[in-house]
């Protein structure tokens, strides 16, 4: 039988590229990782790494293994969070959404779980498509939520809805060139960018804020790309505007999880983040209290927010 501990020490290799590297990743010292790594080999009577100066690379029983290491050590943690449940409620759910998603969408989604099913425990987490995608493999999130999921194998990932990227300035006619700020909203939107908007690569300014990137062009009186429910208030007070002229981009969402963690509340999360999303497409969700009040700008007499001239 493998140790758990074998497991994700093999995974944190296969992660870090080095024994060292993956040391670091599991707080242990570099010998106990390789103590860890021959102790697997001779359990499996296979080499499941190729050493050299560069690092370690999978052999082809390495890769044959790595789906049963992934299955230890989310089997391992799936059970250590249920065991953890009081006796109150019947099981946890892990729940992981980008930062930009939980201001509507998300944060729809959680009350709908806590009034739809009062026997189950919850779990709300926040983080990067990188570091969610991490924690799902690893059994440290049951479902998540993002834009570009970046997953290995025995993950299922469902397309939820389509968000769109528009291009908003502060300028009332619809200027845009002398104030343009590059938002980085991830590989797929960087491409279908430099086809489209090639005249606008080199710019002075490159911000990666997810939603509060619309209170920094407010406020810093710029022009940018942002989805256009997270713009649209802003639109209707005024304080920004949309570029007719400039091209628009698709930003899908998906929600990624365990394809082998059958249960019926598991299907009814899933069923209300469907709904939820449905209502967010169709824009029937309605905006936070705090997404109706524009940024404060500095500056201005009693910190007032003031539209940008």
């Amino acid at each position: 039988m493998i140790d758990v501990e074998v497991a994700r020490t093999f995974l944190a290799v296969i992660e870090a590229g080095t024994f060292l590297e993956a040391s670091k990743k599991v707080n242990v010292t570099q010998s106990t990782v390789s103590m860890r790594i021959r102790t697997l080999e001779e359990r499996l009577g296979r080499t499941v790494f190729e050493r050299s100066r560069t690092g370690a690379s999978l052999t082809p029983a390495g890769i044959h293994f790595e789906r049963y290491a992934r299955a230890i050590v989310r089997a391992w943690e799936q059970g250590r969070h249920q065991a953890g449940v009081t006796e109150q409620y019947d099981e946890l759910l892990v729940i992981g959404g980008q930062y930009s998603l939980w201001n509507q969408l998300l944060t729809q989604w959680l009350i709908s779980l806590r009034e739809e099913l009062p026997r189950l425990a919850f779990r709300a987490e926040v983080g990067t498509p990188l570091a969610l995608g991490q924690r799902l493999t690893e059994g440290l999130i049951d479902i998540a939520v993002m834009h570009q999921p970046r997953l290995s194998i025995d993950i299922e990932v469902e397309h939820l809805m389509d968000d769109e990227l528009i291009l908003v300035t502060t300028d009332p006619n619809g200027g845009f060139e002398d104030r343009y700020a590059y938002v980085d909203w991830g590989p797929s939107f960087q491409e279908l960018h430099a086809q489209k908007m090639p005249e606008q690569l080199a710019v002075r300014t490159t911000v990666a804020l997810g939603f509060f990137g619309a209170p920094f062009l407010i406020t810093a009186n710029m022009a940018g790309y942002m989805p256009r429910r997270v713009v649209n208030p802003h639109i209707d007070e005024g304080y920004l505007f949309e570029v007719s002229q400039a091209p628009s981009f698709p930003y899908p969402l998906y929600v990624a999880y365990q394809s082998d963690t059958p249960s019926q509340a598991y299907d009814q999360a899933l069923d209300l983040l469907r709904r939820a999303a449905r209502d967010y497409a169709a824009c029937t969700i309605e905006a936070p209290f705090w997404s109706d009040e524009p940024p404060l700008v500095p500056g201005t007499p009693d910190g007032a927010p003031t539209k940008p001239e």
